[in-house]
């Protein structure tokens, strides 16, 4: 057989219908309000099994009757049936994965033969006109019914419609599609994802009346005051009709109805007295029910206003703030494809950690998505399947944008987006795609939606990005058309550069967005707070969109045990390694501690300040249009973990855009010790994504952090030996060994039971973060991994009734290198049992940040019981610790891992106060501050695992128990594609101070505190 059409810009889409808004015809008005389109007698569903072959060139498939004994579930990505052998899944982000030699595509160009038979009975046919619809098809598809040509489409993630009437006859129908990998679109779609191929979202037939409402458009205008709107329809039929039309209020209450002669078009318009508005807070949708003939269709209907005055993005008048995300299609087992379901659990999922919005990376969802959104309120920016970041490294990062040959091309995206969603109220921003360049051709797609009467933003980096790189140098602007954005989207900004290029900027003229900022890749990022809190500040930011919401994998484990790869594991050699994994949830919608994060950040209510004197707090609501009146307040007093005092507030009730003060009924209690109020914000009603009580954030103030009370020191004679090798003490039942050789104790035994399985040794390396790929280099230059602690001296320096203190002269080094840091070491043992460990070191100048600073030792297998006073329970850094806060925690040592698909540095617990690992009788170490909180971690994994060890699923636990005790870590930042991390966070000191103190045996509360 001979396939020309996808080699070719001019064959883009042949016996295909042009682009129209989605929905779906119903044969009732219930149906049609109830929306479920899989119950409409128009609607016929062609998902399930399909008969399948896998070629691995186009050139081998020889006519349309290539039998199979195969079968393949529709929608799904063929190449993730690993076991098949259908071609392979390969990430890569920005190089093309076939030659750049555009229009042109390789010729060795895989291809599935997919077919099936479906029935028609006569009243099927009988004065109907079928179409079928292709909602996704990766790259492009030739479609054969009854073995004879219907049409041709490319555009992956634009859907396909086409009129297959003529083509069908009474009984068994067959089709078949055949669907290649590659087409000239490619070039246009070089997204940052696995290349997958295949009839990836659902196919259907419509069965419709010969004379039907093709197309229509809904336009709500708002008066300046909101105090009414015009509602205009216009309706495109196949043939002149009679047209009914209806609208109900969100409580189900008739607006309007109006019966009208239609001919092929039509305009009703029609003026709506106070409306309810459609936000984020209050996604109130109207119905607009359509009646032609025998079919209903349901419309909603949000009456919003998105404009920009000034620098200030309004909705509805208000300066509202983008908590977004960046959401790819992603499913480990079925790649491209998503279900109802999984789409509904991401938006949920996005609602309960307080996001808004979403950018539909890199291309349009599937209908459905933007209808959930509608419901839920999410705001949208929806974007083209456009992207040609790998013409940058081939040369020219313009080629296509600006190739006049490719406008076509472009346009054609971009009308099949815009038209098929311009009805959603979600949707606040149209993007013309995603790292294209500049030129062109986005500013006539820009003029395209303008065209259609479109009052939404429009997006677009490319031109934002080139005239921040222009410097407004005029040469280099030269020709560029820079009126046609709305807002100025950058993407992964420098705090100071947001300042610089921006908000201090008098050239600057229109809002700030970042598209793409704070990369989630692995433990990360450790930015947000920074980021979240120069957005408040300034009326111009108006938000951004988190990179990205999941990790992308292939799972080729089972669902109960997974085993989630990335680029490389599938023997590819053009590949991007783990930079797929870079989501706030796992591949499986389990939430990373990242997005708990974020949702800490973004929260829409948070206490402003308290006095503790009279219990005042004043409350802030975020919120732009509604009141706290759905959330209550739960507030306790904590004094070294155990609640001294509690209360609740109901229905907070703070006006949007507000702050209110409330008293706390606090009874009189003893401030001592660490005393916290902690401040809890729970929904008091249910809403379609959490139930009552769901927790939306939470608050915290340290009131006081002073000397225990009524703590009984418990003294025993010290007795002290030493002979060539070892410095023994003795008190108690404590032991503590001191070697020579080596300055570090090499036993801590409590009643005869050893605590140590390893030194306490000094410890600068961490298992790299994924944001640590770029200082790696250095780190690893200067042999920060393969460090070696020299001991110069080790001796008893003082000895007296109650005390014996030894001290140490260290260095840490690598070989073929002059030693990194000098140390003095001193070993305080008091007669309370305690050893207390004071570093004083000296970091050599010139040489990289360091990754930590503390010690580390291990202890025998059996300790698994960990309790601490730090930020819990979620791993906690220098800049990454709001999910987290300062408490009490019990735990186990198994439960101390994050399993990150790329195994690195996890778990870390800042600012901490104490705390002890050991058996489950109680008996083990307790670590405790001296002067400063610590940071630790207690792992079942060494950083040698760490690094080392390539997957999540590779990782052998270690029987023994891992601890690091820290003065504190590097940052963590979202330098993995970000800025590099903020100097304020990163372990920079050359002069460096440690202090902690360690004690075996048995600890119930009082001894954890003293």
């Amino acid at each position: 057989m001979d396939f020309e059409y996808h080699k070719s810009q001019k064959y883009l889409h042949i016996g295909c219908e042009e682009p129209r808004a989605y929905y779906i015809p119903y044969a009732s008005e219930s149906a049609a309000l109830d929306g479920k389109r899989e119950t409409s007698d128009r609607f016929i569903s062609l998902c399930g099994e399909w008969n399948f072959r896998y070629f691995s060139s186009v050139s081998e498939l020889c006519g349309l009757d290539a039998e199979t004994d195969e079968t393949i579930t529709v929608p799904l990505s063929w190449q993730m049936l690993t076991e098949r052998g259908y071609d392979i899944p390969q990430y890569t982000n920005v190089d093309y994965p076939f030659p750049f030699d555009p229009p042109h595509v390789p010729d060795e160009n895989p291809c599935g033969f997919y077919s099936r038979e479906f029935y028609l009975n006569a009243d099927d046919l009988r004065n109907r006109e079928l179409y079928i619809n292709f909602e996704g098809v990766d790259s492009c598809f030739y479609l054969y019914i009854n073995d004879s040509f219907a049409a041709y489409s490319q555009v992956s993630h634009n859907t396909t419609e086409a009129n297959i009437s003529k083509y069908l006859r009474e009984g068994r129908n067959s089709i078949k599609v055949i669907v290649l990998k590659w087409c000239d679109g490619s070039y246009l779609e070089d997204q940052d994802k696995y290349r997958l191929s295949g009839i990836f979202r659902e196919v259907y037939l419509l069965s419709r009346d010969k004379a039907h409402i093709r197309d229509y458009s809904v336009r709500t205008e708002l008066a300046p005051d909101f105090a009414y709107a015009t509602l205009s329809l216009n309706l495109e039929a196949t043939d002149s009709c009679a047209v009914s039309v209806k609208l109900t209020d969100p409580d189900g209450k008739t607006v309007f109805e109006k019966i009208a002669e239609c001919g092929v078009t039509g305009v009703i318009s029609e003026r709506i007295d106070a409306p309810v508005l459609w936000s984020d807070e209050t996604p109130a949708l109207y119905n607009l029910i359509i009646k032609c003939g025998s079919e209903y269709i349901c419309e909603r209907v949000g009456f919003r206003e998105v404009r920009v005055d000034g620098r200030v993005v309004l909705i509805n008048g208000k300066k509202v703030k983008a908590r977004g995300m960046n959401r790819h299609d992603s499913h480990p087992e079925l790649g491209g494809a998503t279900p109802l379901d999984h789409m509904i659990k991401d938006l949920h999922l996005m609602k309960r950690h307080n996001i808004n919005m979403v950018r539909t990376s890199h291309y349009p969802n599937e209908p459905r998505f933007y209808e959930l959104c509608d419901r839920l309120g999410l705001y949208v920016c929806d974007e083209a399947d456009i992207e040609t970041h790998g013409a940058k490294r081939c040369g020219n990062w313009d080629y296509f944008t600006d190739g006049e040959d490719w406008e076509e091309s472009y346009l054609d995206r971009v009308k099949g987006m815009y038209e098929r969603d311009k009805n959603r109220p979600c949707v606040i921003m149209w993007s013309l795609g995603n790292e294209s360049g500049v030129g062109r051709n986005h500013v006539i797609c820009a003029e395209y939606i303008r065209s259609r009467g479109s009052r939404e933003l429009i997006h677009s980096e490319g031109i934002s990005k080139r005239i921040v790189e222009s410097n407004n140098d005029p040469e280099i602007l030269k020709g560029l058309d820079i009126d046609y954005v709305d807002v100025e989207s950058r993407m992964y900004p420098a705090f100071e550069a947001i300042y610089r290029l921006h908000l201090n900027n008098k050239e600057r003229n229109k809002p700030l967005f970042m598209c793409e900022y704070s990369h989630s890749m692995g433990n990360s990022p450790g930015d947000l707070k920074d980021y979240w809190d120069i957005i408040y500040e300034n009326d111009s930011f108006f938000g951004g969109c988190i990179w990205e919401w999941c990790d992308h994998s292939v799972n080729i484990g089972t669902r109960e045990a997974p085993k989630y790869t990335y680029g490389g594991d599938f023997g590819e050699a053009q590949h991007d390694g783990n930079f797929c994994v870079d989501g706030m949830v796992y591949p499986d919608r389990r939430p990373h501690t990242a997005l708990l994060e974020y949702k800490e950040v973004i929260k829409p209510v948070s206490a402003v300040s308290f006095d503790d004197k009279t219990g005042r707090l004043l409350v802030r609501n975020r919120r732009c249009f509604t009141s706290l009146s759905d959330i209550d307040l739960y507030w306790r007093i904590e004094r070294n973990g155990t609640v001294v005092a509690d209360g609740r507030i109901s229905d907070i009730a703070v006006p949007a855009e507000s702050e209110s003060e409330f008293i706390l009924d606090i009874p009189e209690y003893e401030r001592y010790g660490i005393c916290c109020l902690n401040i809890y914000y729970r929904y008091n009603e249910s809403h379609e994504w959490a139930d009552a009580g769901y927790e939306l954030g939470h608050d915290q103030f340290l009131i006081c952090e002073t000397e225990q009370r009524n703590l009984i020191a418990r003294k025993s004679k010290l007795s002290l030996r030493e002979d060539e090798k070892l410095i023994c003490v003795e008190c108690g039942a404590q032991s503590y060994k001191v070697d020579k050789s080596s300055g570090l104790i090499v036993s801590i035994k409590n009643n005869g039971r050893e605590m140590l399985n390893s030194p306490i040794k000094p410890a600068i390396w961490r298992a790299p973060i994924d944001n640590d790929r770029r200082i790696r280099l250095e780190w690893e230059t200067n042999f920060y991994d393969r460090m070696k602690t020299k001991c110069y001296s080790a001796e008893i320096i003082d000895k007296s009734e109650g005390l014996v203190k030894v001290e140490a002269k260290l260095s840490m080094g690598a070989d073929g290198a002059v030693p990194l840091i000098r140390m003095t070491v001193e070993y305080l043992f008091d007669d309370g049992g305690r050893a207390e460990i004071k570093c004083s070191a000296k970091r050599r100048s010139g040489v990289p940040m360091l990754p930590r600073f503390g010690f580390e030792f291990t202890m025998p297998e059996g300790n698994e019981k960990l309790k601490y006073f730090g930020r819990g329970p979620f791993e906690s850094y220098s800049d990454k610790k709001y999910a987290s806060m300062l408490g009490e925690y019990s735990t186990t040592v198994d439960k101390e891992y994050e399993p990150y698909v790329k195994p690195q540095e996890n778990m870390a617990h800042a600012e901490t106060r104490f705390m002890t690992v050991g058996n489950t009788s109680g008996q083990g170490i307790l670590v405790s501050m001296i002067s400063s909180p610590f940071s630790f971690n207690c792992s079942h994994y060494s950083s040698k695992q760490l690094t080392e060890v390539k997957h999540a699923y590779e990782l052998v636990p270690l029987k023994e128990t891992v601890v690091n005790i820290d003065m504190k870590q590097t940052g963590i930042g979202s330098n993995s594609c970000g800025p590099a991390l903020d100097p304020k966070y990163r372990f920079e000191e050359e002069d460096i101070e440690f202090a902690f103190a360690v004690r075996a045996g048995f600890f119930n509360d009082n001894e954890c505190y003293s």
